[in-house]
């Protein structure tokens, strides 16, 4: 009798810990939250609505809300930028063109209901290259970037709005300017993070060592090489030796996402997972976004895709569409990735593209 007894205790035990364990990942569950990334979203000067692309880019941005994101990343290239011309901008120029494109390309992204968070790409401060009178209007460039995005306003002293971090749910999210002055191939600007800027990077790093996840964005890829498809290919200067990985590497953050080349690439060297992606409507024959399902212990990825069909003459980008083919069959997942803290330590399972293999150029 008495052994029946212990092994009726026993079964009662196991069961109330499987029970247990299944409300504790029902509350895992319901409390996780979700984040969208969506480089170079749109690279382009556009009017809301925009004739020829409207409807595409609703398509694209529903598909979006339907992953019902906190917030979407926008690691830099909102616009254009060319004000008035890519070698040649004007004061007025750039003042007059900022205060139609980032207002059109902000009630875009509020007319869908997406909060967004964006960092400040090549595009933003004129594109490359930057010879030396071009270079002294970035800050001008800058200034209508702080006016009219209005990020978070906690940056380095000399990079206010333009640098900047927020916590959200106990993750922390840093954005970074990688365009700083200085003296390279591009001229007057220089892809890095030196300086006050990495001073702060540091500091902020420090100061919140306990949250749970920390995700770094920034317009250029770091580490390379990264496939490319219509871009100049800009990289962060000194990449894997460059003081910002180093800092990334030495803090354990977990992912850094970057834009710039319209092309997918997923590398991880030193316990960090770069993503490069992203898009350039109008000119790319597909169009990707990244899902970020964030709970307490566990990061879980996932990149998705869709075939674009772009209007292209005379070098002109003139409307995008999808095929009703594309439209039925939606985005196809291209790779995912689970970082897993359970355990204490970091585990990350991959598929797809987060598998390395060499880029295609």
């Amino acid at each position: 009798m008495k052994g029946f007894i212990d092994r009726h205790c026993i079964l009662c035990c196991l069961l109330m810990l499987t029970a247990c364990k299944a409300q504790q990942q029902v509350v895992m569950e319901q409390d996780a939250w979700t984040f969208v990334s969506v480089p170079d979203f749109l690279n382009k000067d556009t009017y809301y609505p925009q004739p020829g692309f409207e409807e595409g880019l609703s398509f694209f941005l529903q598909a979006v809300k339907a992953e019902n994101p906190d917030f979407v990343l926008v690691p830099g290239d909102l616009v254009n930028g060319r004000w008035p011309s890519k070698l040649e901008p004007t004061k007025e120029g750039i003042e007059a063109k900022a205060a139609i494109f980032y207002p059109a390309w902000k009630a875009r992204l509020e007319a869908h209901g997406l909060n967004y968070y964006v960092a400040i790409g090549d595009h933003e401060v004129g594109d490359n290259p930057w010879p030396e009178e071009k270079a002294k209007l970035v800050p001008v460039f800058e200034e209508q970037f702080r006016k009219y995005m209005q990020m978070p306003n906690n940056g380095p002293d000399h990079m206010k709005g333009l640098a900047y971090y927020f916590i959200h749910k106990n993750s922390l999210f840093v954005s970074l300017d990688v365009f700083e002055p200085g003296k390279g191939k591009e001229g007057n600007i220089v892809a890095q993070v030196t300086g006050k800027q990495l001073e702060w990077l540091d500091s902020v790093l420090v100061e919140n060592k306990g949250v749970n996840h920390v995700v770094v964005m920034g317009h250029t890829p770091i580490l390379g090489p990264v496939n490319r498809l219509h871009s100049s290919g800009m990289m962060l200067e000194k990449g894997r030796q460059s003081p910002l990985w180093k800092t990334l590497s030495k803090y354990n953050i977990d992912l850094y996402l970057c834009g710039e080349v319209h092309a997918i690439t997923c590398t991880e060297k030193d316990g960090v997972q770069q993503i490069a992606h992203g898009s350039l409507f109008g000119w790319n024959p597909t169009v990707n976004y990244l899902v970020g399902k964030v709970s307490e212990d566990k990061i879980e990825l996932e990149l998705k895709e869709i075939d674009i069909v772009p209007e292209v003459i005379d070098r002109k980008s003139l409307s995008i569409s999808f095929t009703t083919e594309a439209m039925k069959e939606g985005f196809r997942t291209v790779g995912t990735l689970t970082l897993d803290k359970v355990s204490g330590k970091v585990s990350k399972k991959k598929t797809g593209c987060f598998l390395e293999v060499n880029p295609k150029n």
